[in-house]
């Protein structure tokens, strides 16, 4: 794990994302990762945390909670569009379910899962510190507005996300 940047402001945080290749730039395409930077590394996924959460299980802040998951064969322009609407929600603190009266977001990651059957396969992940489970219905909810907007309809319907304990 590599941490790329770090922002306090809306206008950092543009400064870095304009720069951090999208999702379908690097990750596996159906015929290999992509190599990138001076030492030609692969890279397995993208993280946007708050400051002092690491991306891991085990870090006291997302013990008491979970995530919202969806394991999926996306389109490349689906994908980036999927991942830039998440992490615009999360960064401009819409993702915040009304109502909830507290802060439950910790992050949000995107992961490589590489081929299955010849396919590119794709992990998106919303980290919440919460397992109540009307905050979780509540953020599922305004997870799925949010990373759809101004995404053409599948025609399997909206992106199912499932749920996953982190302890």
């Amino acid at each position: 794990m590599k941490q790329l940047g770090s922002f306090s402001t809306v206008q950092d945080f543009w400064r870095y994302i304009n720069h951090v290749p999208k999702p379908s730039q690097i990750f596996y395409d159906g015929d290999s990762k992509k190599r990138v930077g001076p030492d030609k590394k692969t890279v397995a996924s993208f993280s946007l945390f708050k400051r002092g959460i690491v991306p891991e299980w085990e870090d006291a802040m997302n013990l008491t909670g979970g995530e919202w998951y969806i394991r999926s064969t996306l389109e490349s322009d689906v994908l980036n569009a999927y991942w830039q609407n998440l992490i615009i929600a999360v960064v401009g603190e819409t993702m915040e379910p009304e109502k909830i009266g507290q802060d439950v977001i910790n992050g949000a990651r995107v992961v490589d899962k590489g081929r299955v059957g010849g396919i590119a396969m794709f992990r998106l992940e919303l980290w919440i510190r919460s397992r109540d489970n009307d905050v979780k219905e509540k953020v599922r909810a305004k997870l799925v507005e949010m990373i759809t907007d101004g995404v053409p309809p599948n025609r399997k319907g909206p992106p199912k996300f499932e749920w996953k304990d982190h302890s």
